[in-house]
């Protein structure tokens, strides 16, 4: 919709603007000094991009050999719960007992990783905290959010956050989950219908932006209870990372600012932002044209050529990106 401007929604970028908190997360800003942790995450260029983006409940070893084996209760007196992931969240499930939002503090993740790759290595990650992070799209639900910590592996008595490994600020250390399927990093695609994964997916991740934006596997996206399709998705993770040419290769920075809006009309619109000129329209196989790249003339050589997006509006695909005047 290159030409109602109006409309478009912001996308993270940062600033030093006095806003609002609870405006930033609601709308998805970022702003350096007061900036929500779902927008001013450690990236935007990577889908998630952690050793424990993914984990599956089956106690399949993911890409980089963690393997999940158990949970365990708070006191670790009370065994047999299992985890699993229902509508987006996490659940703990015993026999006819189910535990979900605060009633998960103070379980333990227990995931089997091999200290200096040899020796095989128990370790608890602890849900320490929960909270419900606002969406960014119109009618979509309240995000579970939940804080993972763990005991540095050289010192116990130290906790690291799963996302940034420290805790000097606790939501660099929030996530949220997507089930279900799983996404590839290099080639910024999604694997869909991948039952028992459980993705982690770190604030200001690609990942958690969209599922910030509904596009989550479990949303309802369209009101009647269905989800964004997979090719939704993956064109919203193109989107995110500035995939232009639908090779993987993000031409993107963090904390760049952008204008988004989708072709369903569910990016809760902005006046905090003044548009300028068009970047690109997206699908799931990249930027369908290319006008002015969200990092300028820095931008470097693509390895693709694009025409213009004259006469191309967002209906032609999934997203049109504007950049901030």
């Amino acid at each position: 919709m290159i030409t109602a401007i109006s409309a478009l929604a912001a996308a993270p970028g940062c600033d030093d603007d006095d806003v609002e908190s609870a405006a930033i997360e609601k709308r998805g800003f970022q702003f350096g000094g007061g900036c929500s942790g779902w927008d001013c995450g450690y990236n935007a260029a990577e889908v998630n991009g952690r050793s424990l983006a993914e984990l599956n409940l089956s106690g399949v070893k993911n890409s980089s050999g963690v393997k999940y084996v158990g949970l365990q209760s708070p006191l670790g007196l009370s065994p047999g719960w299992t985890l699993t992931a229902e509508g987006g969240e996490l659940v703990a499930v015993k026999g006819g007992d189910e535990r979900r939002g605060d009633a998960l503090v103070g379980f333990k993740l227990l995931l089997e990783m091999k200290l200096l790759g040899l020796l095989p290595l128990t370790v608890p990650v602890i849900i320490t905290e929960y909270h419900e992070a606002e969406p960014w799209a119109l009618g979509g639900a309240p995000l579970p959010a939940y804080t993972l910590v763990y005991a540095d592996l050289n010192n116990p008595l130290v906790l690291r956050g799963v996302c940034n490994d420290d805790l000097l600020d606790p939501l660099v250390s929030t996530v949220t989950v997507l089930y279900g399927e799983r996404y590839d990093e290099a080639s910024k695609t999604v694997l869909a219908d991948q039952d028992g994964w459980l993705n982690i997916a770190c604030a200001g991740s690609a990942l958690a932006k969209l599922k910030m934006m509904n596009y989550g596997p479990q949303a309802d996206f369209d009101g009647l209870g269905n989800p964004a399709t997979p090719a939704q998705r993956q064109a919203t993770l193109k989107m995110i990372t500035a995939d232009y040419c639908g090779t993987g290769e993000p031409f993107t920075e963090n904390g760049t600012p952008l204008i988004w809006e989708n072709a369903s009309g569910t990016i809760e619109p902005s006046p905090l932002w003044t548009a300028g000129d068009v970047e690109a329209v997206w699908t799931d196989a990249g930027a369908l044209c290319l006008d002015t790249p969200r990092l300028g003339d820095n931008v470097g050589a693509l390895p693709c050529a694009l025409p213009p997006c004259a006469g191309l509006s967002v209906s032609d695909g999934e997203w049109i990106t504007v950049n901030p005047a």
